[in-house]
């Protein structure tokens, strides 16, 4: 079965369409593996215009190594999007994610990627999770040295990124990489999200999340949102691991060497959770 996961294409997305999906607490949460009684579930979080389906690749991973987990659309995200309004900001979200973490009824390790680390790491502080895991994260608002981003405009949403910005911002391949799937599912975006990040509006306290934690910094990210330093300075704020991933591109759970993310991020997992394949 590893083959498979080698061989497929990285921007094939259609084996979500085959995945057991449940609405709780008001996000829509896909299942890829229950993994054994008891054990940390990993529970993956995306970020802005994406959906569960970004994390596909990652949930054929860790089933077949029968490890929990599963993958949700936020409010207004996936499958979800049509309920997108312009006032869903990162407080309502981590709201929602809270309250899904919390039906969800079992051991969770929460992990966030880019802005979605952000209702992550706010939804860490009101919960008891055995682990966070943060994926080219945006940063706190109240990180030393955060770094404030023009906002946009707060009444209308902020439509998905062209596929010239996918290539380059996402994904960091060539121009003449057809990226049709990646724009097919990609939705709106709410404006009261983004410029919670951009002007640095949520506060992160590190003294109110008590579990183990790694933060991946993908080696190929953007500089102008994730400039040189960002990742190791989240990392040390939240007091968790850092580690440089240095051939991964900013959506490194889909990119061209995707499983080069899954098996850092399974190795973090196995280590600190004593989960053994």
């Amino acid at each position: 079965m590893d083959l498979l996961l080698h061989t497929a294409h990285h921007l094939d997305f259609s084996r979500m369409g085959e995945r057991t999906a449940t609405d709780l607490g008001g996000c829509r949460i896909y299942t890829g593996h229950h993994g054994k009684p008891g054990g940390p579930a990993l529970v993956f979080v995306h970020g802005g215009y994406h959906g569960a389906w970004c994390f596909s690749h990652y949930l054929d991973y860790f089933a077949q190594r029968r490890i929990g987990c599963y993958a949700l659309d936020l409010p207004g995200h996936g499958a979800l999007a049509a309920g997108m309004r312009p006032d869903m900001g990162v407080e309502f979200l981590a709201a929602r994610l809270v309250e899904c973490v919390a039906k969800l009824a079992r051991p969770v390790v929460l992990v966030g990627h880019s802005v979605g680390a952000i209702p992550v790491m706010r939804a860490a502080m009101d919960l008891d999770l055995h682990g966070l895991v943060l994926m080219a994260p945006s940063p706190p608002g109240n990180l030393p040295g955060a770094r404030a981003l023009p906002m946009v405009p707060a009444d209308k949403l902020r439509a998905a990124p062209s596929p010239a910005e996918v290539r380059r911002r996402f994904l960091d391949v060539a121009d003449d990489v057809c990226v049709d799937s990646v724009m097919a599912l990609m939705c709106p975006e709410s404006p009261a999200v983004l410029n919670d990040r951009y002007a640095l509006r949520i506060h992160i306290d590190p003294g109110r999340i008590a579990c183990p934690g790694v933060c991946f910094e993908a080696g190929r990210d953007d500089e102008d949102r994730h400039p040189e330093g960002q990742n190791l300075a989240i990392a040390r704020f939240l007091g968790i691991d850092y580690a440089l991933l240095d051939s991964q591109p900013h959506c490194m759970m889909y990119g061209p060497q995707w499983q080069e993310s899954a098996q850092a991020l399974c190795a973090w997992y196995r280590h600190h959770l004593d989960v053994k394949q």
